[in-house]
């Protein structure tokens, strides 16, 4: 077997997440690049358009529906010793909430001395499974959004404000995304349809305002924001194609009447984008919006692995071309070409960082806006026959790889991407089996921002703990787990637990990971309050028995998950270690190769004389490698070996006379 084959074992395939809910939830293979040219695809691969395979929502048949439902949490077996922190807001059967990017779910609103936090989440009180998916509380109408709010007026002892939440839509619907107004009144969407709700005070439960999309349009998985002037802006999955063939567009409405009505659909991908023939979006979750006074931007992953973003200064009127940017993307070099045994050419390159569909964004208060994405290994081959060139790219979710491919974070006018929310809080030690890891997930996921008044920066996300296993049998074999038959193996299935890491205003490195869930629980998306205020993150998750999720993993009991809310001391985070001078050294550094396999060199040439270190630090500040230049000479050449690191993102640190550069290194295997 190649080096190549053995490499891509675990690649997955990235079918858009644009599928109906039924869809398979576990495939892998490869992702073919498109060949789509415009002035937002700096890339220079040509390729045809993928071949994504989905199923119909229409294809679940309810089963039936419990006579009655229960009123009280059901009792929860194995209940970790430790309590659980923060207080219980419900429970649900459903108990998952994400394909990538974990919604807003929370909003802070003030009245006088009274301070509320409102709420919402997706739940299902039936314990039913549907016969066609397996999935419990997803047949009949039982699954929905369900609304609660919580006195935090005494941040150290918050109150539910509702002992029994109820179901906000009519119909089977859910995924709600969270938009409070200046008057404190919050609106959600939901889909299928999507429609729009909302309330009229702290308490009141949500009714809905208007219906949003056609319901005969596949429009699924909808964010929502609202700006200073009290707009909302909508984005949304918007499948053009079919069920066997999608084609998903991430779209945009907005509203100015608080909700009531809604503009025309406007397309940031696809031929119908405003610079036309783009790529399609990567599917359901794999975008997020915010708004701050007139500012708007929408941050968007395609299917060709690439991290965009789209922004309006008139609350959501215009959104100009020249405002659009790409990201993040993968900078594949071509290192590797051969005739394979068909007679075609193929071409391979270089294992890079790339983004995922797990992402976030907001606008801190100077009006600069910052991104947050998972970022994993890929390497890309392309393949010419016939005088036709097509890309696949190839996500390497294997083991070592996930280790320590954590995120990245991207501030608004500048390249630099700064590597934070490492697994399991430092590093996965590759023990154990993760449960849910779906498509193209990492290690690291779900994450979500926040920011205080001084903007400091504050991130939760969803990642195991290193020996928190739990002995249970599970379907290890991949492909459609709710379609095809069982193959049970006894595993030592991870908790996934919830992980908190700030970043200082005007400091450049995220502090080291706090852990909030004790062991022996399965706790996972975190959803944060945008507003971390009275000196609290104010953070909503799920806590369920046993790894996983009932959805991606149907062979699991039905257990009840527990969702949870907690106002977090900010305080108890770790201050971040900090590789930020004011004063920059002036000198050209480079690092070849990068990514690094084996060993790298770093090129440092300085105008001033003078000794010179040189650091490489762990996404968590650790210095895991350093050297000393051995004269006073205005530039060094260092050789770093880099086989004893786990393959990841690191910080190379250049420092002489109190002067420091930072850039970044990637190491693969």
């Amino acid at each position: 077997m190649s080096q190549h084959r053995r490499f891509t074992t675990w690649a997955v395939l990235l079918l858009a997440l644009g599928c109906a809910e039924t869809a398979a939830q576990n495939n892998r293979s490869a992702i073919a690049v498109p060949a789509q040219a415009s002035q937002l695809r700096p890339t220079r691969i040509d390729a045809a358009e993928p071949r994504l395979v989905v199923s119909s929502e229409a294809e679940a048949r309810p089963v039936g529906e419990s006579s009655v439902l229960r009123r009280r949490l059901p009792k929860v077996l194995d209940a970790v010793q430790a309590e659980l922190p923060g207080i219980e807001i419900g429970f649900t059967f459903y108990d998952f909430q994400t394909n990538g990017g974990m919604a807003n779910r929370l909003a802070y609103t003030a009245d006088g001395p009274d301070k509320y936090v409102q709420m919402l989440w997706m739940v299902s009180k039936d314990s039913t499974r549907d016969v066609t998916t397996r999935i419990p509380g997803f047949a009949g109408n039982f699954r929905g959004t369900h609304y609660n709010f919580i006195d935090v007026s005494n941040p150290d002892s918050p109150e539910r404000g509702v002992d029994e939440w109820d179901k906000v839509e009519d119909t089977r619907s859910g995924w709600p995304s969270i938009v409070q107004f200046k008057d404190g009144l919050i609106g959600t969407p939901s889909h299928p349809p999507i429609r729009f709700f909302g309330n009229s005070g702290v308490g009141d439960q949500p009714l809905q305002f208007a219906e949003v999309t056609d319901p005969s349009a596949l429009c699924l998985w909808p964010r929502a924001a609202a700006d200073g002037d009290g707009n909302a802006h909508l984005i949304y999955n918007h499948n053009l194609g079919s069920d066997q063939q999608p084609s998903n567009q991430v779209a945009y409405r907005r509203s100015t009447d608080g909700g009531y009505s809604w503009s025309e659909e406007t397309q940031f991908t696809g031929s119908g984008s405003p610079e036309g023939n783009l790529p399609i979006g990567l599917g359901g979750d794999t975008y997020a919006v915010t708004a701050r006074g007139k500012k708007v931007v929408v941050a968007y992953t395609d299917n060709s692995l690439r991290m965009l973003s789209r922004t309006s200064t008139d609350g959501g009127a215009t959104w100009p071309s020249e405002l659009a940017r790409v990201i993040f993307a993968p900078n594949y070099t071509d290192v590797d070409s051969s005739e394979n045994e068909w007679g075609t050419f193929e071409v391979r390159s270089d294992t890079v960082p790339t983004p995922n569909g797990h992402i976030d964004v907001i606008i801190d208060g100077e009006g600069i806006t910052h991104y947050i994405v998972g970022v994993v290994p890929s390497h890309v081959v392309r393949k010419d026959t016939n005088g036709t060139r097509q890309g696949t790219i190839f996500m390497l979710n294997n083991r070592a790889n996930l280790r320590t491919s954590g995120m990245g974070h991207i501030m608004e006018g500048s390249n630099i991407i700064r590597f934070m929310a490492p697994p399991a809080g430092g590093e996965w030690d590759g023990n154990g089996y993760a449960m849910n890891l779906r498509f193209f997930d990492n290690a690291s996921r779900w994450p979500q921002l926040g920011i205080d008044a001084e903007n400091n920066l504050y991130c939760t996300y969803g990642s195991f703990k290193n020996g928190d296993t739990k002995l249970m049998a599970a379907d290890t074999t991949g492909g459609n787990q709710q379609n095809e038959p069982d193959t049970l193996t006894n595993v030592n299935a991870l908790n996934s637990h919830i992980w908190i890491t700030y970043l200082k205003a005007g400091e450049d490195q995220w502090s080291k990971p706090f852990d909030l869930t004790p062991d022996g629980m399965n706790c996972q998306y975190p959803s944060l309050c945008d507003e971390v205020v009275n000196g609290r993150l104010y953070i909503g998750y799920s806590a369920s028995p046993n790894p996983g999720d009932r959805v991606t993993n149907v062979e699991t009991p039905a257990d009840a998950a527990r969702v949870m809310f907690v106002a977090v001391d900010a305080t108890k985070i770790d201050a971040p270690v900090s590789v930020h001078e004011r004063d920059e050294l002036n000198a050209e550094v480079t690092i070849a190769p990068n990514p690094a396999q084996g060993v790298t060199s770093v090129r440092i040439v300085s105008p001033s004389s003078g000794t010179m270190s040189v650091s490489v630090l762990s996404s968590i500040g650790e210095r895991v490698l350093s050297s000393t230049s051995p004269n006073n000479a205005g530039s060094w050449d260092v050789v770093i070996p880099t086989d004893g690191l786990a393959a990841g993102l690191y910080n190379v640190v250049v420092e002489q006379a109190g002067r420091r550069t930072v850039r970044a290194l990637s190491v693969v295997r």
